[in-house]
């Protein structure tokens, strides 16, 4: 399980998500053929919505106004919309993307611009802990 204290201690983090920015964030997703965010990451959110570790960038929902955490909604229909339909970007480096994959039910870090895999995990914080480069 992700421990957002020790998280907090190593990256920068945004204020909570709110269930309701988290519902539109869905709804978002939904109406433009998308998955919704996995329970854990919206777990996430509702303690840091967004992280931010140099050129790492871990998603918020519902982002308005902060150019330092993006919005994964915004993200995901402007730069991703139509790669794949299970497919959700969650965060970003220089380098890779933090995808989870709906339909396997996996988290990918994979090159930007092959979306050739890096690295898979099942498990959510190895996933985050990766691509945020947390040791």
């Amino acid at each position: 399980m992700l421990n957002i204290d020790v998280l907090k201690e190593q990256v920068g983090c945004n204020a909570p998500a709110s269930e309701t920015q988290i519902k539109i964030c869905n709804l978002k997703l939904k109406q433009n053929n998308l998955p919704e965010l996995p329970s854990e990451y919206s777990d996430m959110l509702k303690m840091c919505n967004g992280f931010s570790n140099e050129d790492a960038h871990i998603f918020g929902a519902e982002i308005k106004g902060n150019n330092w955490y993006k919005d994964i909604a915004t993200f995901n229909i402007a730069y991703f919309h139509g790669c794949s339909a299970n497919w959700i970007i969650l965060g970003e480096d220089e380098a890779f993307y933090f995808i989870y994959d709906a339909e396997q039910q996996k988290y990918y870090i994979a090159e930007r611009d092959t979306l050739d895999e890096d690295f898979i995990a099942q498990d959510f914080t190895k996933a985050v802990e990766y691509i945020l480069r947390i040791e």
